[in-house]
């Protein structure tokens, strides 16, 4: 099982619930579980489509369906400050 930071590494790559749990060997089931774990210990936080979206850069491109737009929606995370940190951290330590 990777660790933390081997995980909050690859997340940062980017991708879908689905690849990510294919590219670590792990049922995804137990990947959502990790980033329920990732969400609690706040290494992550969940965009809330709509009502975070006009704080986005991205927001007049992107595609992503909100709640109420008739597509269904699409859970989104991104790093908090302490997720970055942690992330730059190991980074430093993995260049040494």
């Amino acid at each position: 099982m990777p660790v933390t930071g081997e995980l909050l590494h690859r997340i940062e790559k980017g991708g879908t619930l689905d690849e990510l749990a294919n590219e670590l060997d792990m049922r995804k089931s137990i990947f959502v579980a990790i980033i329920e774990f990732l969400l609690r210990a706040g290494y992550l936080c969940e965009v809330c489509p709509g009502k975070d979206c006009a704080r986005c850069s991205m927001s007049k491109i992107c595609s992503v369906p909100v709640p109420g737009g008739g597509k269904g929606w699409v859970k989104m995370y991104v790093f908090t400050k302490k997720g970055l940190a942690y992330i730059e951290g190991t980074k430093e330590d993995r260049e040494t």
